[in-house]
């Protein structure tokens, strides 16, 4: 998923009150301007970027694996969507089966600040943000090194996990830090000398001098 494809999705699931989540019966719609797109990204061709990545995401699908490897749904991200070139605007419609699972994760991605992800260009910065807003309540997370892989869309790239570290890991650490409200120290975790996984322990940009 690209850096602007994940920026739609969590401004769309930014909109949904946690407290009033909409009746799963019924379709799931968010409103999206040219305008508003300009302002939180700085793009320059707000509606042509706007369109073009509506247009990959009524693409997209996730793939769910249920109980076991023998059974594998896909599911897309988006049921439609609609452009009104005259006023500069979208609608986007959320697939219902989305929808549904979405009501069970809402408390994670509203954890986001919207305002501190639009700061971030890369989006293994912006996938790293994700990961770690689940966890404020603790400030740490421990993930083994597949599962991290994972998350970052990472599986078959960067072979190493030194290449890993030095293509993924550290720059998106390093952007979290310089550009969101987040600070955060990785440690490796290690069995014997192969790295198993990774600690991260973070805090706001406030609390950063108590490291």
């Amino acid at each position: 998923m690209s850096l602007n494809e994940k920026r739609l999705l969590l401004f769309g699931i930014s909109k949904i009150n946690p407290s009033t989540f909409p009746d799963v019966k019924k379709p799931f719609k968010f409103e999206m301007t040219a305008q508003e797109w300009k302002e939180q990204f700085g793009d320059d061709n707000p509606w042509r970027s706007l369109i073009r990545t509506a247009d990959k995401l009524l693409a997209r699908y996730l793939t769910l694996h249920l109980k076991t490897d023998q059974h594998i749904r896909k599911i897309g991200w988006f049921d439609a969507v609609d452009y009104f070139p005259k006023e500069g605007r979208i609608v986007v419609e959320f697939g219902r089966s989305v929808q549904v699972r979405l009501a069970g994760m809402l408390e994670q991605f509203t954890t986001i600040d919207l305002l501190a992800v639009s700061e971030l260009t890369s989006i293994h910065a912006v996938r790293l943000y994700e990961l770690l807003s689940q966890f404020k309540s603790t400030g740490y997370r421990v993930m083994t090194l597949e599962d991290f892989r994972f998350a970052m869309d990472a599986v078959n790239t960067n072979k190493t996990t030194k290449k890993l570290k030095a293509q993924v890991l550290n720059p998106a650490v390093k952007q979290l830090n310089e550009k969101s409200d987040l600070f955060c120290i990785v440690e490796d975790i290690k069995d014997g000398r192969k790295i198993t996984g990774f600690k991260f322990i973070f805090r706001t940009q406030e609390q950063k001098k108590l490291f």
